[in-house]
């Protein structure tokens, strides 16, 4: 027997003689990375972020933006029947003189002062910005480049769900702080259908409920692992990611149902011995194929865009996520729900041969 073979025997029956050690590591593992999950930050992605700064074209259009845009912009839109009307006036102008209060925001748009309201039509068209049927009116408010885009976002839309005007925020940054919002739900209902999905057929190849779910819980407890490693290391998340939960549930899932159908194909009745061959003939695929998955998501962040770098990075680690659960958590879970399943048949199998005594 070779060194590499006792290494993984060793490991093996580790598994079989103290499974309930290994449990209680792979959840105080889980709980640990697990903390690491609120350090992930969710990034306001824009089209500008994604490109790569190497560039020439592109660094001299962020030297550009840098010396001459000292301002990000909220736009702010009224809706009246005519917003030249006196009062729609006057409203607009003391939420303007509220909106200007707000810290971060050093400019509007709206140039009237409250005894201007009553300027012919022609004259007001050249001082705001309105449509051609004075239907609409845009206030942009210019946001200091470095302050918290999104609190001043927050402040402002407090500000306008408190007037009486029919008013509806706008611009980048309003699409972005709303994005924002969406990304964990949408993150939670992609995953959700996965993971239905992926149930469903785990269930159907194994024919059992009981192996059915084992492979799911070993990919939650991945996707735990993952997201948590993402947090330590300070990996952002963007609106262009809310998938990659997904995608590694079915990435990852493989190890689990590799391992679980070798348990299965083992047909010796002592425990240990069934999950030291199983372990004999799945940690070296499960290593090989992660190592060579894992290349190729390294492979991701010789791009130039900087989405497949972030999404490099967490593949790479959820692929050594789901091997780590694979081979640490779900050897010794196999033979944990194995005795007490054994132990249960047995139990029920007594209580029946009692109670035909008994008649």
């Amino acid at each position: 027997m070779s060194r590499y073979d006792k290494l993984i025997r060793d490991f093996s029956d580790i598994h079989g003689k103290n499974p309930k050690r290994l449990l209680i590591l792979s959840f105080i593992i889980t709980i640990i990375l697990g903390s690491g999950i609120s350090l992930i930050k969710i990034e306001q992605g824009d089209d500008m972020s994604q490109l790569p700064n190497d560039i020439e074209e592109i660094q001299v259009f962020m030297k550009m933006e840098d010396k001459f845009e000292r301002y990000n912009s909220i736009i702010v839109v009224i809706n009246s029947e005519n917003v030249f009307s006196p009062d729609i006036l006057k409203e607009t102008y003391l939420l303007n003189q509220e909106l200007m209060n707000v810290y971060g925001i050093e400019g509007s748009s709206f140039d009237l002062k409250l005894d201007e309201i009553y300027l012919p039509k022609e004259e007001l068209k050249n001082r705001v910005e309105v449509s051609d049927s004075l239907g609409y009116m845009l206030i942009r408010l210019n946001v200091i480049k470095g302050i918290d885009n999104i609190k001043v976002y927050d402040d402002v839309k407090e500000i306008i769900s408190k007037t009486t005007l029919n008013v509806q925020p706008g611009g980048d940054i309003a699409m972005g702080r709303e994005l924002t919002g969406i990304i964990l739900p949408e993150m939670s209902k992609i995953s959700t259908f996965g993971i239905i999905g992926v149930l469903l057929c785990v269930i159907l190849t194994f024919r059992s409920i009981r192996y059915g779910i084992m492979p799911l819980i070993c990919v939650g407890l991945g996707i735990v692992w993952m997201m948590g490693i993402s947090g330590f290391a300070g990996i952002s998340l963007s609106s262009e990611l809310v998938g990659v939960v997904s995608m590694m549930a079915g990435i990852g899932i493989d190890f689990a149902i590799q391992t679980i159908n070798r348990y299965n194909l083992e047909r010796t009745p002592i425990i240990i011995e069934k999950i030291v061959k199983t372990m004999e003939g799945v940690v070296e695929p499960i290593v090989v194929s992660s190592i060579v998955a894992g290349f190729g998501f390294i492979a991701m962040l010789t791009g130039s865009l900087s989405i497949l770098d972030t999404m490099g990075k967490i593949l790479f680690v959820g692929v050594f996520s789901c091997m780590g659960v694979t081979l640490i958590f779900l050897p010794s879970f196999l033979v944990v729900q194995e005795k007490i399943f054994q132990d249960t048949k047995k139990l029920i199998k007594k209580k029946m041969e009692v109670y035909h005594e008994k008649d």
